[in-house]
């Protein structure tokens, strides 16, 4: 009887060990600089995700999983194969905007065929706090009292300021009237017909160009085109919000839910090459500027 009870317990062992090992072999994994940090402070994630060899991996920082954390810039990316898988690897700068106490998951996308499938790494409990104390009120200081300064003001000064200010005015009417107009000219028309009016299309040609020597100047080109495509087809002011904040008001203006992630998720990939100086690889940047073309096509009457 002592023996078979052995023998179970044995086997029960090595059912349990198979089991961890399994889940072990799972791969992906999320580590961390440090667990607490403050408002805006910076720390560092490393993330490694396991996928197969002829997928690609991508940051989803627009993703409600990370929970505050913000993606500051891109340190370093690289892919190595292991055991017929690719492990792609991450090394990124972020910084918490928002109070937390709690676990985030770092998102990715992995992308196979030209399928996107999202995907929640392993969680990690990190807490960001206020830069102000509990019981501090949540008001401006007051400034402090003028004083008074020696000199009297000169007689010309005021006309002179007047004077600037016309003729700025006046220069930047005629920079915005030319302006105008030489986009007008360089603008390409599509007659969709006899009789009818040109119908403007937006044009990449500047961002195909730039893409391969100026990658800043050409992920510029597409973020300003894809913004004024989107302002004149939903009537969201495109130019003066984040891209998340574009992807609300396209979901609310009954936009499909993929649709404005991908405007949303192009828009933050042009902004870490133009403010984070990340530097995608070719085939990157040539997927991006078709990205940005079939978004200006689904986008245009």
């Amino acid at each position: 009887m002592r023996t078979r009870l052995l023998v179970l317990a044995a086997g029960l062992a090595c059912l349990l060990g198979s089991a961890t090992a399994a889940f072990a072999d799972d791969g992906d994994s999320a580590q961390t600089t440090r667990s607490e940090s403050e408002i805006g402070e910076q720390f560092t994630l490393t993330l490694a995700v396991v996928a197969p060899p002829s997928a690609t991996v991508e940051l989803d920082p627009a993703n409600p999983s990370w929970a505050g954390i913000e993606i500051v810039r891109v340190v370093s990316q690289q892919s190595v194969p292991a055991n017929g898988q690719s492990i792609h690897t991450f090394e990124v700068v972020v910084a918490g905007f928002l109070p937390l106490d709690g676990e985030i998951q770092p998102a990715v996308t992995i992308i196979e065929a030209g399928v996107g499938t999202s995907r929640l790494l392993p969680p990690l409990r990190i807490a960001v706090f206020s830069t102000l104390p509990a019981d501090a009120p949540l008001e401006l200081s007051p400034l402090a009292p003028a004083i008074s300064v020696d000199g009297a003001e000169s007689p010309f000064l005021k006309p002179a300021i007047f004077g600037g200010g016309g003729l700025a005015i006046v220069i930047v009417a005629l920079g915005i009237m030319m302006a105008g107009r030489w986009v007008s000219a360089r603008r390409p028309a599509k007659f969709t017909g006899i009789g009818e009016e040109p119908v403007l299309v937006p044009d990449l040609g500047r961002a195909e160009q730039l893409l391969d020597l100026d990658p800043v100047g050409a992920y510029k080109t597409l973020a300003a085109t894809v913004r004024n495509v989107i302002s004149e087809r939903y009537d969201v002011p495109a130019s003066s919000l984040t891209a998340r904040e574009i992807q609300g008001r396209m979901e609310s203006s009954g936009v499909d839910r993929w649709q404005a992630r991908l405007v949303a998720g192009l828009l933050q990939e042009c902004e870490q090459v133009v403010y984070g100086g990340y530097r995608p690889a070719a085939e990157r940047r040539r997927a991006d500027l078709s990205m940005a073309q079939e978004i200006i096509n689904g986008a245009t009457p």
